[in-house]
């Protein structure tokens, strides 16, 4: 059976990349695919999420929350995604190692755990690497205003200050140079990142 592919979503807080998930879910043609979020994605890795996003983690050091990420990811991975894929099933999650990269290296400034990050990265994902990261530009003080008028619970992260955000989006940056990688430019409406956003998914399929 063909393997499925495997699409990450991601960028910075308010860049809209749930929406437009939410969105495609909805549609006939992102019907076809099994969506998923990290951290979490399964109910024990879900509960590495609460842990990861509660009050309490805010002072957590880079290195806890390296480990804690990846700890979400390799369950997320052996009970969700890799089963899906080798049943032919396209898999597109909301949220991967790229933010692992983005806010634990960068945003918390531990750039110590940079060698860690590519070596843990090969023992855990292997031959079930993505296959296109699509990215969803934001500026940050725009992603962060967005953020600022939902009504939504905010995290920990989302109340970092900017010079924080600002580090994530360089480490996003970072990260894409050494991967497969479509941009889109989330500052632009909606309605236009959505068709954005189609144009890279069936490119990969």
């Amino acid at each position: 059976m063909k393997r499925g592919k495997f699409i990450v979503v991601d960028g910075g807080e308010g860049s809209g990349k749930t929406t437009v998930l939410k969105w495609f879910a909805k549609t006939p043609f992102g019907k076809q695919f099994l969506i998923t979020h990290e951290p979490g994605g399964t109910e024990f890795a879900d509960k590495i999420r609460k842990l990861v996003l509660s009050e309490e983690a805010k002072e957590a050091g880079a290195e806890t929350q390296f480990g804690l990420m990846w700890a979400a990811r390799a369950e997320h991975l052996k009970k969700k995604i890799i089963p899906a894929l080798a049943k032919g099933v396209s898999v597109i999650s909301d949220r991967f190692d790229s933010s692992t990269y983005a806010y634990q290296i960068y945003g918390q400034k531990a750039k110590h755990l940079e060698k860690l990050f590519w070596q843990t990265r090969e023992v855990f994902l292997r031959d079930k690497k993505p296959d296109l990261y699509i990215f969803l530009g934001v500026e940050p003080k725009i992603g962060l205003e967005r953020v600022t008028d939902r009504k939504e619970t905010k995290t920990h992260f989302d109340e970092r200050k900017l010079e924080f955000h600002k580090r994530v989006c360089e480490g996003f940056l970072e990260f894409l140079k050494h991967v497969p990688h479509k941009t889109i430019d989330a500052n632009q409406s909606l309605k236009t990142v959505k068709t954005d956003f189609l144009k890279c998914v069936k490119m990969v399929l």
